[in-house]
């Protein structure tokens, strides 16, 4: 069939949609964020075609109770790239293990590597037998060549390259303080104190220098405990490594250290003893791609690689050779995965799709510009067409103006989201689409409707306005930048993807605050010094380096508003994150049928007393058709409910505690509007773009930009006072051009209350909104970290240096 034809759509907010979607094509779906286009087409576009690929294997029963559609024709294999998956958390996963590049290079020095005889030093070939004292040294197995393999990783960090340790020379100063001041000049809460005094004892009033080495020992590392997270004693490295889990700035108290063992190339002596062309696969690994790609290619000139060699070294340049092109030569095969830009992280994704040379599959897109600079769009678009040119379907869902300009069909649902969406409201071209009256989409495109306007405050470089000053910072690739930040107004942060961005706001500036407004938060924290924190998750090997803060004075607070996940199961949902659960269970357990049968507010938790048995609250069962496969199918005693029968026959104005969270936040605001504690963090998260989201809704399945809009609205919700800052990671990710004209207004409401905000954004519409602009660059990686440009967005455009500025039309 040369189209995928879909008929009588109807999960989740769909209204018996059909629709035709050419093969072969790349199609756009599109429209106001929630209308119902990941439902259409990851929902049933993707999860058919997975489905009737692994029927075929025979290793996939039907698993679904629900019909969400009436008929599916011309359905293919299909894989999706979504925002979910794309991002990166496990600090171990490299450049190097995503691409495999690592695994060939693995074997490479395996099968190829030469190695210097133990008895006399000669070096040896491939025979493994020295030819001057016949000693024969055994090959190593692959396992060796790995930092993640217990036999391969260096034991000292534990295959990391480096680690982190006290910096006791700076603790002590040239002075002698007693173990007691070390403590509380670290900032310890009165109750970590109290049980430091009971461990310590007569040591506590004593000069550090003077007490036994073995007490030493034991105030800076602890000793091994099994009562808490950390495993380990309170002791100075425990209670600053919560800290710096905690992002809190330590002043060089708490450093990465070089790995004294293996040098910071992470493998252990037996793998660095191994050579190809003079270097260890740990120098390779810690090369820059571009510095790897003339290694590879002037080791296949060697006489002594074999022809099984130099085609494994042919394989690993094509894959080299592959993300040069995509502009990520500046990455090292050791770059950890969770430190790359949203930008470089696409890039890397959509290069080992297109290095696949698949053909006949169907490619479905979630916001592949998400994290991109303008300027870097055109490389990724290119991308994306060569994998359409290779054979293949590509269905992007997208709000990017230059991706829905390049389709060749764009399908638009709306009008609005939610239950005022689910329809098809265009299916056509581009000219088509912004002729379109109907479409909020085509309106803002073609220009009839606008964004909001803001009053820009003038003259900032010239006024008194009080400003937040990063002094001479250098965390990652920054060069020793100095940045002014004026206050009271809404700050654009720009730059393309790896130019330091993140570097300067997220790893240098929030430390920076936190650590200023520690003191307050530790007045109120008598017990606990390492909530929130997971010890067994290891951190970034990042470490905030910046000479000072000024001006933090200047504001009563910040809010860090990140894309980074909440919640990590599916109990997690939008109204426990809010804090407005339990008053909505109260008013179950309130309702007289509850009374009658005995029912507390604990009933009506699917976590406790109310839960479905069968599946323990859930609503669904994990399912492994094979082997590590694992799916999931609704549960067939509670249908997916959660609750069992008793919870579920109390009502609240005709509605079960299920069907609440199964209601749409709009439509709740009406159920609930007798009640100001409810209703008002709902109506934030609707005037935000985010009246489409379900109350139930798992937290872990949000995109990002769902993510930090629930966490704004939580902190809105809090209606603190005074001058806030608020910092905002790309705020525009998942919003169409409607919604970020509401977030415009957001921020405008926000700056007029007296507050300051600071957006990480590529957004052009929003830094015109800006009445400031901070510009990093002027490329990506060690060719980025400097200021190329700061000023007002009409500052910007005459500026010469400024790679933002040639997009930006100011509003004023």
């Amino acid at each position: 069939m040369k189209s995928i034809k879909i008929t009588g759509a109807r999960i989740h907010n769909l209204k018996d949609v059909d629709i035709t979607i050419p093969k072969n094509k790349l199609t756009v779906a599109t429209g106001i964020s929630g209308s119902g286009k990941s439902s259409l087409m990851f929902d049933i576009v993707f999860e058919e075609g997975r489905k009737g690929y692994l029927q075929s294997l025979g290793i996939f029963p039907g698993l679904e109770n629900e019909r969400k559609f009436a008929s599916i024709k011309g359905i293919g294999p299909t894989i999706a790239v979504k925002q979910s998956v794309v991002r990166q958390n496990n600090p171990r996963s490299t450049v190097g293990s995503k691409t495999n590049i690592f695994n060939l290079l693995a074997l490479l020095y395996s099968s190829e590597g030469q190695v210097k005889c133990s008895e006399c030093n000669k070096t040896i070939g491939q025979d493994r037998i020295c030819a001057k004292c016949g000693h024969e040294e055994e090959r190593l197995e692959l396992g060796y060549f790995s930092y993640n393999n217990p036999n391969g990783m260096c034991m000292k960090c534990a295959g990391r390259g480096a680690y982190y340790h006290v910096n006791m020379e700076k603790l002590i100063a040239n002075k002698n303080p007693t173990v007691r001041e070390l403590f509380n000049f670290i900032g310890v809460t009165p109750g970590i104190l109290r049980v430091l005094e009971r461990n310590f004892k007569g040591y506590m009033d004593q000069p550090y220098l003077e007490i036994p080495d073995e007490i030493k020992e034991d105030v800076v590392n602890g000793h091994y405990v099994s009562n808490n997270s950390a495993n380990q004693s309170f002791c100075l490295s425990r209670i600053l490594q919560a800290k710096h889990k905690r992002g809190e700035y330590l002043n060089g108290l708490y450093e990465i250290t070089l790995c004294s063992e293996c040098h910071g190339y992470r493998i252990g002596e037996e793998a660095r003893n191994i050579l190809i062309n003079d270097k260890h696969i740990g120098q390779v690994g810690k090369m820059t791609l571009d510095e790897a790609k003339t290694f590879f290619e002037s080791a296949l000139e060697l006489n002594e690689i074999t022809q099984f060699g130099k085609n494994l070294l042919n394989d690993i340049l094509g894959k080299t050779n592959s993300l040069i092109a995509s502009r990520l030569g500046h990455l090292s095969l050791y770059r950890e995965m969770s430190s790359l830009s949203g930008g470089e992280i696409q890039r890397l994704f959509l290069n080992s799709h297109l290095e696949s040379k698949l053909e006949s599959l169907i490619y479905i897109l979630d916001e592949p510009t998400v994290g991109l600079h303008e300027s870097e769009k055109l490389e990724l678009l290119q991308s994306i067409k060569a994998l359409k040119d290779l054979g293949n379907t590509v269905i992007v869902v997208e709000h990017d103006r230059s991706t829905i300009e390049i389709a060749e069909h764009i399908i638009d649902i709306g009008p609005k989201a939610g239950i005022e969406g689910g329809e098809v409201i265009y299916q056509g071209d581009y000219a088509g689409l912004l002729k379109c009256d109907k479409s909020l989409t085509g309106q803002y495109l073609s220009g009839k409707a606008k964004m909001p306007v803001r009053m820009l405050k003038q003259n900032i470089d010239d006024s008194d306005i009080p400003r937040l000053v990063i002094r001479h910072a250098k965390t990652n690739n920054l060069k020793d930048i100095s940045v002014a930040f004026p206050l009271g107004v809404l700050i654009g942060v720009s730059g393309i993807s790896g130019s330091g961005k993140s570097s300067l706001i997220s790893n240098t500036l929030t430390p920076l605050l936190k650590s200023y407004f520690r003191l307050d938060a530790n007045k109120n924290n008598t017990n606990g010094e390492e909530n929130e924190v997971d010890f067994e998750d290891e951190s970034l090997l990042i470490e905030t380096i910046a000479e000072r803060l000024d001006g933090a004075e200047n504001i009563s607070g910040f809010a860090e508003v990140s894309q980074a996940p909440i919640g990590r199961n599916i109990n997690s949902n939008p109204v426990t994150f809010t804090k407005i659960w339990d008053k909505i269970r109260r008013l179950f357990a309130e309702q007289p049928e509850a009374k009658r049968l005995n029912l507390t507010a604990g009933h009506f938790s699917f976590n406790s007393e109310g839960a479905c048995r069968e599946c323990h609250g859930s609503g669904r069962k994990a399912i492994f058709p094979e082997g590590s496969l694992k799916m999931y199918a609704t549960c067939e005693k509670c249908k997916g409910k959660r609750y069992n029968n008793e919870a579920l026959t109390v009502m609240y104005k005709g509605k079960n505690i299920s069907e609440i969270l199964d209601m749409q936040i709009s439509e709740a605001i009406a159920l609930f509007s007798d009640n100001d504690f409810i209703v008002r963090p709902l109506q934030i998260m609707e005037r935000i773009g985010m009246g489409y989201i379900k109350l139930g809704q798992p937290t872990s399945t949000m995109s990002g930009g769902e993510t930090q809009r629930l966490k704004l609205a939580k902190e809105l919700g809090q209606q603190r006072k005074g001058n806030i800052l608020y910092i905002m990671d790309e705020p525009t990710t998942g919003l169409s051009l409607y919604d970020t004209a509401q977030l415009i207004k957001l921020l405008d409401e926000l700056i007029k209350s007296g507050n300051s905000v600071i957006v990480v954004e590529h957004n052009h519409e929003v830094l015109e909104s800006c009445d400031w602009i901070v510009e990093l660059g002027p490329e990506g990686g060690l060719k980025g970290g400097e200021i190329i440009a700061e000023g007002t967005p009409k500052d910007l455009v005459k500026n010469p240096k400024s790679l933002i500025g040639k997009y930006l039309t100011p509003t004023t």
